[in-house]
């Protein structure tokens, strides 16, 4: 093979994967990218630094690589501007390609289904995420992770040289610290073996070590549930949910595409493709070609531990396991290219279908996914322009919708640009889709009563957030009719707009927080039927917690109600007290708050209790 060949050979997949995805290199931060570019700002000393590497998040994830430092750096470095995020992202992609294209040749003896395999995996839909959205960042890595032990672990069975099982331990290792997913990877060098390398077989047994180690720890931080969107369901449900990845796998996710075909073409297409898989493996396992049944093997280790989400199927998922099947169609494939006759026609007409089903759809998407990212970037550039013009003031927005209120508004954002109180108007929650699971839309509504001394005070300036700019309606919007609002059930302390309701022990707010001393008092609506709870927000301070538990105590109308108590590690807490039924159905209630002790810092004069945070009736 000629130099320019070898580079056209390796090229080739980048080169196409660029084509088809490359919008993603301009997509704009949104969702759960700001939950993590706002880990950076949360530390403040080198015990923070590593509770924020290494302290188990959503869903008990543990993700130091792929999630913490990938965020913590890059925020560091390059701020908000998301180009070098993607530019790590498809570096890092590109490198997978490269390892597909040669673990492919390696196992069939032979150049070409190697690159044909790169080259179908980068046709399917699964990259959008993976490629578009920098918090699933950790699916591309931790595919390096198993590709790269995987190929050293194939160059060890060549081989036998030591050098290489080494770097296979090291790289499987550093993979826990991208995604739960590596502990298959165990699973995939017994596969490779059991197929392609009989003898090295029982050399792979001390793999599993570390993922047993992994998964029990695991189980214990983060045990697995039932219930909710991440409960674990094994039961039948499971092959349900293989049969719909298998189709998001072969054709378009959620068998969705631009193209508006009849509903039987897809299932169709796919059920044909499914058959040439089949027909090739059976044939390959009769010659005896272990590398065949390997690569099944990798789809269905790889998308195990996803099926017991029955409630939770995420398009990215098949990402990952796609690759094994990939591996075999590219190998069916290049065999047929080099028959003759029915059989070249029958892999090329199979092929095109592939990508019949898979390109018109990830174009789409991607300029659905890029329109995505593009307005939480100007809602959140128009907040803080509209700060610039307007500092000191709260601001309401008007007319956010499902997609902004997800994509730019639930994870921090704004605090990211410097604006600690920007809040929905009240009656948002109407035009907003709701998803419990991930968030209570009324935490980021501003309550009636609030916002219309706000406006009497001028303390509030109201943007819709309608159209290509956001619109100062202030004035419209303090003209309309409104009816009398009840005193809030829901009370955010820390803005000045909620000064009205607190008592005169507080201390002025500090942006995202304020403190209170000993003892701190405020007014808010009661409860209108028995049953409910007062829950407090806020964080403590670590040196507060040095000299043992922190008792908190709480009144309401002068009746005490059970104390409750922050322990060490509790730094952000929510306390919850049972109301008494003396105070339903009042118009208000005075809430009192008082915390055993107090500590004042060397750097400020003040005796410090607790940093609220929010009061609210549930």
């Amino acid at each position: 093979m000629t130099r320019a060949r070898r580079a056209a050979y390796w090229l080739t997949p980048p080169l196409l994967c660029l084509l088809l995805h490359g919008r993603g290199l301009a997509c704009w931060f949104r969702g759960d990218d700001f939950a993590w570019l706002s880990l950076e700002g949360s530390i403040h000393n080198f015990h923070g630094f590593l509770a924020a590497l290494f302290r188990p998040e959503a869903q008990g994830t543990w993700r130091p690589l792929s999630e913490r430092a990938f965020f913590m750096a890059g925020y560091a470095l390059f701020g908000l501007n998301p180009l070098p995020f993607h530019i790590v992202v498809f570096l890092t992609q590109f490198a997978n390609l490269a390892l597909v294209a040669w673990i492919g040749d390696r196992m069939v003896g032979r150049r070409g289904p190697g690159l044909w395999a790169a080259v179908f995996w980068t046709l399917s839909g699964a990259m959008l995420y993976p490629l578009g959205w920098t918090c699933v960042f950790n699916q591309p890595l931790c595919g390096l992770f198993l590709l790269s032990a995987l190929a050293f672990f194939v160059r060890y069975t060549e081989t036998g040289e030591r050098r290489y099982n080494v770097a296979q331990w090291a790289v499987f290792l550093l993979g826990f610290g991208a995604l739960e997913l590596n502990v298959v990877y165990p699973a995939l060098a017994a596969a490779y073996a059991f197929f392609r390398a009989r003898a090295y077989l029982r050399r792979t047994l001390p793999l599993f070590i570390p993922s047993v180690v992994f998964a029990v720890i695991h189980n214990l931080v983060a045990p697995v549930g039932r219930e909710g969107e991440y409960g674990m369901h094994f039961t039948g449900s499971m092959l349900r949910t293989l049969g719909k990845y298998w189709t998001w796998s072969l054709g378009p996710n959620h068998l969705w595409s631009p193209l508006h075909f009849s509903a039987w073409l897809y299932p169709v297409c796919i059920a044909l493709i499914t058959a040439g898989l089949v027909a090739f493996l059976t044939a390959k396992v009769r010659s005896g070609a272990g590398a065949a049944p390997f690569c099944l093997a990798w789809y269905l280790l790889v998308i195990a531990p996803v099926l017991p989400l029955r409630d939770h199927m995420g398009d990215y998922y098949v990402f990952l396991p796609l690759i094994g099947l990939c591996w075999l169609g590219g190998w069916a494939f290049d065999e047929g290219l080099r028959a003759a006759g029915p059989l070249r026609a029958a892999v090329v007409a199979l092929a095109g279908l592939y990508a019949f089903m898979a390109v018109p759809a990830t174009v789409a998407s991607w300029r659905w996914f890029h329109g995505i990212t593009e307005r939480a970037r100007g809602l959140i550039e128009g907040v803080a322009a509209a700060h610039e013009l307007h500092p000191g003031k709260a601001i309401l927005l008007v007319g956010v919708d499902t997609d902004q209120f997800w994509s730019a508004v639930r994870d921090n954002s704004f605090g990211l640009i410097g604006v600690d109180h920007v809040y929905l108007a009240p009656g948002s929650e109407a035009r907003i889709e709701a998803h419990p699971e991930l968030g209570a839309i009324g935490d980021f509504i501003m309550p009636e009563q609030i916002a219309e001394r706000a406006l009497e005070h001028d303390e509030v300036v109201i943007y819709d957030v309608r159209g290509p700019r956001l619109r100062n309606i202030t004035s419209s919007y303090a003209s309309l009719p409104r009816r009398p609002a009840r005193p809030p059930l829901r009370v955010d302390v820390s803005g000045s707009v909620a000064d009205y309701l607190l008592g005169p022990e507080w201390y002025p707010s500090d942006g995202a927080v304020r403190w209170m001393p000993r003892r701190a008092t405020l007014r808010m609506g009661a409860p209108d039927a028995p049953g409910r709870t007062l829950h407090l927000t806020g964080a403590c301070p670590e040196a507060l917690l040095r000299a043992g538990p922190l008792a908190v105590r709480a009144s309401v109308d002068g009746v005490e109600l059970p104390p409750a108590t922050i322990r060490a590690g509790e730094n952000a807490f929510d306390l919850s007290f049972r109301l008494p039924p003396q105070v339903v159905g009042r118009p208000e209630m005075l809430v009192a708050v008082e915390v055993s002790r107090t500590l004042r810092p060397a750097s400020d004069p003040r005796d410090l209790g607790l940093a609220f945070g929010v009061f609210e009736v549930r």
